[in-house]
């Protein structure tokens, strides 16, 4: 179980830069009154929410970020000062005016390097100015809660290591919140205090108002605790709160404000295909209502990834897309997107499913390089039915159903006098892979006097011997561009270790300029 969290962990929360065309990192600017700075935080873009009229959310590995005008322009908020939460952001949710955000971040301790709740941070004004609310913890002595008028005993947790909040749901009276260790808890004060609230055991499937819980809310691993206690997904609405866990999915109905009544749903009562719910969503449509789960397997036996769905609100379950590992979803109208690890998947009745191709951007000579499609948001705010996608390489739009895609990705600046080459090391078997190729990218930059210029990528070895040269083809726009290698020389051969020479050519009204950056590859 361990081992499964910590890979779920790396995929959800790419943390690493990553850098590209069309958007610059810059140094945040403290002095801004509102704490942000131009960009994108980070290409691995996680989840994507709307708000109001024009405002989209990214949950990104490097920080919160946002556009106001649909991609026109991104901003991004420095998450290191008094207002906002430290780490990527793990979780985000909307209401209204109201955002809340989470963050988690790697801490190293005196047995290893663990991931860490970075807190939350809350706005009632769509993020003109926020709050920030500590990763919720216990007192050492916090071991009883008074829940439906009874004694309920709960396992302190009293750090913000292993404590790390992966989902929020919002609702007029309540913010819940799934944390790992820290289980489910609810606030009615925008986050000034904190209710844990009891779910089943891993041996109990209901919790009924009106009957004492004799056991711990416990999250350890079994023997000593339960799964079903270790929080990661929560979708609450109406009188209706569902919980995914390690454990399984958790349907609760609030009586009253001191009591839910829970059922569980596993792989063992039902027909989930797992006991492992990274993802829960909503979809309603034609009056008819879906809950849609990423469910993978836990250490149950015949477990399988799938994604599971009730249309009847948990009487019966059904499985798709089996084999498939799904982190999150996107709906519009009849029309269901998943996000999976091989791609985005869409269906216009969630049954039958076609997976989209990678993303390219042809007016930039721009791609994804990344299988893995972490977010999915579609947008009609401007008439049209625009669709977003979160990669781990950054981040497209789309009209047409992914026939033409605008891609957006963050990077350094460079100017006419230089080009870098990123990743650098570079290893074609782990960097940027895609059809079972890595890429390296080499960015260089076109001003006024270059543009409509022929551009040709070569790439030299250590004894300048050419090993590969692409094609020329024009560029006409301003700014940040790349070019693209996969470390394979004009025979479709993997070069060998070592170091090689890029070579940028740009070529105008008969005048050539040529600029050099080196380059180190490890297989």
């Amino acid at each position: 179980m361990k081992k499964l969290l910590l890979i779920i962990s790396l995929i959800l929360l790419p943390v690493s830069l990553g850098m590209g065309q069309a958007f610059f990192l810059s140094k945040p600017n403290l002095d801004e009154p509102d704490n942000t700075y131009t960009g994108l935080a980070s290409n691995g873009v996680t989840q994507i929410v709307a708000q109001g009229d024009s405002i989209l959310w990214f949950a990104t590995g490097g920080g919160l970020s946002k556009t106001m005008d649909f991609g026109e322009t991104f901003v991004s908020y420095y998450n290191d000062t008094d207002s906002m939460a430290r780490g990527g952001i793990s979780a985000i949710t909307v209401l209204d005016s109201i955002i809340w955000v989470a963050a988690v971040f790697d801490s190293t301790t005196v047995v290893g390097e663990y991931q860490t709740g970075g807190g939350l941070s809350a706005s009632k004004d769509s993020g003109r100015t926020w709050t920030y609310v500590p990763q919720p913890v216990d007192s050492s002595s916090a071991s009883f809660e008074i829940w439906d008028g009874d004694t309920v005993r709960f396992l302190p947790i009293t750090t913000p290591v292993q404590n790390t909040t992966w989902d929020i749901s919002v609702t007029s009276k309540y913010v819940y919140i799934a944390s790992w260790s820290g289980g489910v808890r609810r606030s009615s004060d925008f986050g000034a205090t904190w209710e844990r609230i009891p779910l089943p055991s891993d041996d109990e499937d209901v919790i009924e108002c009106g009957e004492p819980i004799t056991y711990e809310i416990n999250p350890r691993d079994p023997q000593e605790g339960n799964h079903n206690h270790k929080g990661f997904s929560v979708l609450a609405y109406d009188d209706k709160v569902w919980v995914g866990t390690a454990g399984g999915i958790n349907l609760g109905i609030v009586e009253s404000d001191s009591c839910i009544r829970w059922r569980k749903y596993t792989a063992q009562n039902s027909a989930i295909s797992g006991d492992f719910v990274v993802a829960l969503a909503r979809q309603v449509w034609n009056g008819k209502e879906t809950i849609w789960a990423a469910t993978l397997p836990a250490e149950g036996a015949g477990e399988y990834r799938a994604v599971s769905k009730t249309t009847d609100c948990g009487l019966t379950w059904s499985t798709t897309l089996i084999g498939e590992r799904a982190y999150n979803f996107a709906f519009h109208d009849s029309v269901v997107y998943v996000c999976t690890e091989s791609g985005l998947f869409k269906s216009v009745e969630g049954e039958h499913w076609a997976i989209h191709n990678p993303m390219e951007d042809m007016d930039k000579n721009e791609y994804i390089f990344s299988h893995d499609v972490y977010s999915a948001y579609v947008d009609t705010r401007e008439g049209l039915p625009y669709l977003w996608v979160g990669t781990a390489d950054g981040m497209a739009k789309t009209l047409d159903d992914g026939i033409n895609w605008d891609i957006f990705r963050t990077s350094f600046p460079t100017d006419v006098s230089e080009i870098y080459a990123y990743p650098n090391p570079f290893s074609p078997t782990h960097h940027n892979i895609l059809h079972s190729d890595g890429h390296v990218r080499v960015q260089y930059h076109l001003d006024s006097l270059s543009t409509s210029a022929t551009v040709r990528l070569e790439i030299y070895d250590f004894a300048m011997d050419q090993v590969y040269k692409g094609e020329a083809h024009y560029v006409s726009a301003l700014g940040d561009h790349s070019e693209v290698w996969n470390g394979r020389n004009n025979e479709g051969k993997l070069v060998a270790n070592g170091t090689y020479f890029c070579k940028i050519t740009r070529r105008k009204n008969q005048k050539e300029k040529s600029y050099w950056t080196k380059l180190i590859l490890i297989k």
